[in-house]
């Protein structure tokens, strides 16, 4: 059985990577308009242009080793089938989406002020208002199919919810607390010149101001106090500081952080009470995903999947300029 995360589930399908199963006439017949004609799925005919579009923000984040990983193409192609069928599930279903909600997002990202969430969001400050609505209306889309298939059909009890705090949390070992200041931003450089300001002595409260991209960026990156088991594992990191000590430039998944600890709180055994929230949202994520995956087995087993011609994740810095 395949196992599959909310947000970029995992297929097992057969690629054709290192193989050459194409003459160079059939590759010229699938070249069009600078576009290569890479998937065929129930039907559909996918470019590489397409690919590159859905798997662009991480494309970006990769080295020249990381183009070479046959494993990190695979995941991404396959998040890349997933999302298609998904979305012509959507479509068969007969599933809209307010225009006027995607032209709201689409005119707040391209607003001044929004130009920061825009490269968060979508990885790229340059992403056009077209491209913007098309990634938007894709996304409405499958998280209506999500939640009219799906989450209306869950329901977490009390019960289920008491047995796994007494099964995972009543024993868990005492919470670090700690009252935390962040620098975060997507950019490498950026948060270069936010360690050299830090070094040269200005308040991390200014530094923050002007360099974060996340919403404490209005607080001087002021995250309030922070405990050491509820935010991103990455965090985990700021709690090696001693109080009043700053971090270098930590990379994630997200971007790139800086963290200072103000203070140390008084550490303590979190409740029920005070746990009951968080558990709730991680069984039902627990229990989303697996619908999530019998819906997508069942897409997949129904499907009709063509691999048309390979692709090189090194390929993206020339198609994406070619497509602008």
């Amino acid at each position: 059985m395949r196992r599959f995360s909310l947000v970029g589930l995992i297929v097992v399908l057969a690629l054709f990577t290192g193989c050459n199963l194409f003459s160079k006439k059939k590759e010229e017949e699938v070249v069009q308009d600078n576009k290569t004609a890479y998937l065929k799925i129930n039907g559909q005919t996918y470019y590489d242009t397409d690919f590159f579009n859905f798997a662009g923000v991480a494309i970006r984040e990769m080295n020249e080793e990381d183009y070479k990983n046959a494993d990190i193409k695979k995941y991404l192609v396959d998040g890349f089938i997933e999302h298609k069928l998904l979305l012509q599930e959507a479509q068969r279903r007969n599933i809209t989406v307010d225009e006027k909600k995607i032209n709201a997002v689409t005119d707040s990202f391209l607003t001044e002020s929004g130009t920061q969430d825009l490269k968060v969001y979508s990885g790229s400050y340059n992403t056009d208002a077209n491209a913007l609505s098309s990634m938007l209306r894709e996304k409405f889309m499958i998280e209506t199919l999500i939640y009219d298939t799906i989450n209306t059909n869950i329901d977490i009890s009390e019960d289920e919810i008491m047995k796994a705090y007494n099964d995972n949390y009543s024993s868990m070992p005492v919470s670090k607390k700690a009252h935390l200041f962040q620098i975060f931003t997507t950019d490498k450089q950026q948060a270069e010149k936010a360690m050299a300001e830090l070094n040269r002595g200005l308040s991390f409260n200014e530094v923050a101001s002007r360099y974060s991209e996340g919403p404490e960026k209005e607080d001087g990156g002021d995250l309030g106090m922070v405990e050491d088991t509820v935010y991103p594992e990455i965090f985990s990191e700021a709690f090696k500081l001693r109080a009043g000590e700053y971090s270098d430039i930590i990379k994630s998944e997200y971007g790139y952080h800086i963290f200072l600890v103000k203070e140390y709180g008084q550490a303590k055994q979190a409740s029920y009470d005070e746990l009951k929230t968080d558990i709730h949202f991680s069984l039902y994520n627990k229990e989303q995903n697996k619908k999530i995956e019998e819906l997508v087995n069942e897409l997949y087993k129904n499907a009709v999947i063509e691999h048309l011609s390979d692709i090189k994740l090194s390929d993206y810095t020339i198609k994406s300029r070619s497509d602008r």
